[in-house]
């Protein structure tokens, strides 16, 4: 291909087309020359020209007709006519019809070159701007983002095949309307203020998020990012190039929402370790008030029997609440039996009854006759009913109308049963829906609420197979509802009563084993008033000196000791005195930490949990001796 480019000539008369060709061709163009019109078009299919010399007047087609059909088949090709019949009509058509230029016979061939270099400058060019263009199309159109381009009031210029795909308009739909109309209103406030900090000067972020209106009126989230365009110093408009985050957002939800049921574990698991460690400290100090109220109960006169018995009720309960804090943090299993719903509500009631008559609060009762017995635990039952009630309570506080408190219980679908604790209070602010059963959070001022009520129900339930919600609009109270599977399934058959004329087996030597001296001399109480000889001991090193020494019908052994404890006790006796395995009773106020429970599993020994009551004692003891 020549530098200078490539000519076709179209002349009919022989010396004018020889003589154009030869002088193209002397000062570098590359040239072909055409009799006819038909000829011409031929040329023209066969290569490429960048430019045309053609002569207006040929004998098969005219050079204006021409001149249409050369830009019907090449419309980059630069067309200039020749003629020498010159007149303005024909002047004008040629103009009309796009020609380059319109020379009339004779003509410089000085003229004819400058005007050829002209027409060949100005069709590379235009193939230069037009390549460009699709060139930029092309990547804006390929890229995944959306692109608008804005004049200096905001409205759209051009809008990408993306930005048509995010905002579900059209090019054409799209132009001439204002960016910001599709945003929201939050969105729209917040642009606003963006694009004003920027033309008072002050730094903004590159990128900021938005949420955009569909045609179809649903809504996306974008991060845009828009730089203005200057010319000549003053800026003519804005670029725009936005990206549908959504995804990117569900998946930031969702690992917030991840991140955040890790933090509750976590938090779970800390508080867990706590409540064991309280637990353990707690239940041995209850173990002895349960322990010497019920030798009191036995012993002393009846009005002292009296007050033993509250006192043997209230640390009952309170060991209760620790079992139910182990439970929170799944310390504790459950302790399944038959369950009554109906007498599990009506208890709570009766426990907090003297506080709702002194908060004026009437309570209602509509319980179902027909309910299903239910395979539960009892006690986490009703301490959950216990804090739906105080919650409850507690909201009615503030409540101007009249407090009512209803308990409503209800067989549901299918093989399930649910319990309904609704209040007139002020109701559940939206903000804190969310939150409502998260452990330690509380809505109660500063020392009126641990934030464990909640929590613990809905584990409780859960734990249960179970499911509670809530129904409330902030200023017409609340009902919280529990649904419960009935899993009669599971229910074993009833045992057997024990028989009443086994005598109970009296006067055996038994072994304490227990690092705290108040429940080593409560135990050894309990067992002496069984008709045994007790003796204690501190740990299991001096347990096993004992052994040594003396034969004990039955070891009522501590899990967790200082120096030896008992599972290291349990491993010495299994190599020294593996006939003694059998007689060996564990007692603990940890049973469920990963290391005793693996351990208890495996030796199958008798298992008795603080706070101890003598029944216990009685049970497991003769159960050893009858058994060993």
């Amino acid at each position: 291909m020549s530098d200078r480019g490539i000519v076709l000539v179209v002349d009919d008369e022989a010396g004018s087309r020889e003589s154009i060709r030869d002088v193209l061709q002397a000062t570098g163009y590359a040239v072909e020359a055409a009799a006819t019109g038909a000829e011409g078009l031929e040329r023209l299919r066969e290569r490429e020209f960048e430019a045309a010399v053609v002569d207006v007047k040929l004998p098969d087609v005219s050079g204006l007709d021409l001149l249409r059909a050369f830009r019907a088949q090449a419309p980059e090709l630069e067309v200039v006519l020749v003629t020498g019949y010159a007149s303005l009509p024909t002047a004008i058509e040629a103009i009309d019809g796009a020609a380059y230029a319109y020379l009339v016979k004779p003509f410089r061939m000085d003229h004819l070159l400058a005007i050829l270099a002209k027409a060949i400058e100005r069709r590379r060019l235009t193939r230069t701007l037009r390549e460009s263009e699709a060139r930029h199309r092309l990547i804006t159109e390929s890229i995944m983002d959306g692109v608008f381009l804005v004049d200096t009031e905001g409205r759209v210029v051009f809008a990408n095949r993306r930005a048509e795909e995010l905002s579900g308009y059209s090019e054409a739909e799209l132009a001439g309307r204002s960016v910001l109309s599709l945003l929201t209103p939050e969105s729209l406030a917040r642009a606003e203020a963006r694009l004003a900090a920027t033309r008072a000067g002050e730094a903004v972020t590159p990128f900021f998020e938005a949420e955009l209106v569909r045609k179809d009126g649903t809504q996306v989230w974008v991060e845009a990012h828009d730089t203005p365009i200057v010319r000549d110093g003053r800026e003519v408009g804005r670029l725009g190039v936005v990206r549908d985050v959504s995804e990117r957002r569900r998946a930031a939800a969702e690992l917030a929402r991840q991140r955040e049921t890790i933090y509750q574990s976590e938090k779970l698991a800390a508080m867990g370790q706590l409540l064991a460690g309280v637990a353990h400290e707690l239940n041995n100090p209850l173990s002895v008030v349960i322990g010497h109220a019920a030798i009191l109960r036995s012993t002393a006169d009846p009005s002292v029997a009296e007050r033993a018995g509250k006192i043997a009720q209230a640390a009952e309960r309170c060991a209760r609440i620790v079992k139910n804090f182990l439970a929170l943090a799944r310390h504790r299993p459950l302790e399944r039996q038959r369950v009554s719903l109906n007498q599990i509500v009506r208890e709570a009631v009766e426990l907090v009854a003297y506080q709702l008559r002194v908060g004026d609060v009437a309570v209602v009762l509509d319980l179902a006759d027909d309910l299903p017995t239910l395979w539960a635990d009892p006690h986490q039952l009703h301490q959950v009913v216990v804090n739906l009630i105080s919650n409850a309570h507690h909201a009615m506080r503030e409540a101007a109308g009249p407090r009512r408190l209803t308990l409503r219980t209800r067989a549901a679908a299918p093989r399930r049963v649910a319990l309904e604790v609704a209040d007139t209070g002020l109701g559940v602010a939206d903000e804190h829906r969310t939150r409502l059963f998260e452990p330690f959070f509380t809505t109660k001022p500063p020392g009126e609420g641990t934030g464990l009520g909640l929590a613990l129900c809905k584990g409780v339930v859960e734990e249960h197979h179970g499911h509670i919600t809530l129904e409330s609009a902030s200023g017409q109270g609340a009902v919280f509802r529990i649904e419960l599977p009935v899993e009669a399934a599971d229910l074993p058959a009833p045992e057997p009563a024990p028989a009443e004329t086994a005598a109970p087996i009296r006067g055996r030597r038994v072994l304490v084993v227990d690092d705290e001296p108040e429940i080593a001399r409560m135990l050894a109480d309990m067992l002496a008033g069984d008709g045994h000889q007790v003796e204690t001991a501190a740990d299991g090193f001096e347990a096993l000196g004992r052994l040594d020494r003396a034969v004990y019908d039955v070891v009522l052994c501590d899990l967790r000791m200082p120096k030896l404890d008992g599972a290291g006790f349990y491993r010495e006796i299994a190599r020294r005195r593996p006939e003694l395995l059998p007689r060996i009773v564990f007692v603990t106020g940890d049973t469920l930490t990963p290391e005793s429970t693996r351990f208890l599993t495996r030796a199958g020994a008798p298992t008795v949990t603080k706070p101890l009551t003598p029944e216990d004692i009685h049970r497991v003891t003769q159960h050893v001796l009858r058994t060993a």
